[in-house]
């Protein structure tokens, strides 16, 4: 197998194609009638057009998918990405056994979650 893409499907191809390179920086790479392809690192994310919002879920204890964004400072990125209107699911960032991280929403309901790794 090759490196795994990602596929969303979201409510607003337009919206997000905005959303997700404007304000999270991935890079744009090409665009169809239905669907956008962008690139962060090696990882391609494949975005189609969907007709609703995501389904309402408890993240961390349903299952689902989420596209997990490794920062080098976690504080630094949740504030920018707050000045830009994003709005995160918890008040305080988490931890695990492999550093802190924090959930937030895409223009659509899906749930992505920045990481720092313990050093």
């Amino acid at each position: 197998m090759k490196s795994p893409s990602t596929l969303l499907v979201v409510q607003d191809i337009d919206i997000s194609c905005e959303f997700y390179t404007k304000v999270l920086g991935l890079e744009f790479i090409e665009t169809h009638q239905d669907c956008i392809k962008l690139k962060t690192g090696e990882h391609e994310v494949i975005i189609f057009q969907g007709t609703g919002a995501a389904v309402q879920y408890d993240h961390g204890y349903h299952a689902n998918s989420t596209l997990l964004f490794t920062v080098d400072d976690l504080d630094s990125k949740i504030a920018e990405l707050k000045s830009k209107g994003i709005a995160f699911i918890h008040d305080t960032p988490n931890q695990n056994r492999w550093g802190r991280y924090a959930a937030f929403r895409d223009p659509s309901g899906i749930v992505h979650e920045l990481f720092e790794l313990n050093t």
